[in-house]
């Protein structure tokens, strides 16, 4: 417990020093992303995805607290919602959304925190982002929506939370595909993939 609060503590002296960092910068008109898109460029930021990623709530927390913000990306658009629904942290998920993050963002390719949790089979973290105002069957550049991942990968749980949501089972892809062709796909006993998503999948190498 004391280590937790000696690492927080070092994080909120780091949020604090970037912060000052940060102010200097912009009188040297210091550039930042189009708004809606908050590239990581500090230390508290990259801080602030890793224990997203990791899934440490109390750093996260404390990160937010401190002014770091919630829906900062990496450069391939990985928000800490998005790495901490991809990796299970339920606990995290659930302190970022009530951090204000937003759900419906997604990655440089579009692909969103639901999808990612729908491909990995986390149908907790699942339910709790369906309870979000987004759009169940929000796609990514590709047409792709998060049914048609659960249903590609036989997440049987997770495909029939997102169809009682009102997940469409016929709207298709740009390949012309809907998650019934999807999952036509699949053996009788779907294979848990145990390598990382392929660059189709979303959370691509996260």
């Amino acid at each position: 417990m004391m280590r937790k609060a000696m690492k927080l503590l070092a994080v909120v002296a780091a949020v604090m020093t970037v912060g000052m960092a940060l102010m200097a910068g912009s009188l040297f008109l210091w550039e930042r992303p189009s708004p809606g898109r908050v590239l990581a460029v500090s230390e508290a930021e990259r801080y602030l995805l890793a224990a997203a990623r990791e899934g440490d709530s109390e750093i996260v927390e404390g990160l937010v607290k401190a002014g770091t913000p919630v829906n900062v990306q990496d450069k391939r658009g990985f928000s800490p919602l998005i790495l901490a629904a991809y990796h299970g942290h339920i606990g995290t998920v659930r302190v970022l959304l009530a951090s204000g993050a937003d759900a419906c963002s997604g990655d440089s390719r579009g692909n969103t925190a639901l999808m990612g949790a729908a491909f990995k089979g986390h149908a907790d973290i699942v339910e709790l982002l369906l309870q979000q105002p987004c759009a169940v069957d929000q796609s990514n550049g590709i047409g792709q929506t998060a049914l048609m991942f659960a249903s590609l990968f036989g997440r049987k749980d997770v495909a029939d939370k997102l169809r009682q949501h009102g997940a469409s089972i016929e709207r298709k892809d740009v390949s012309g595909r809907s998650a019934q062709d999807w999952a036509r796909t699949q053996s009788a006993e779907p294979p848990i993939p145990a390598a990382e998503p392929t660059a189709a999948a979303p959370g691509n190498q996260t």
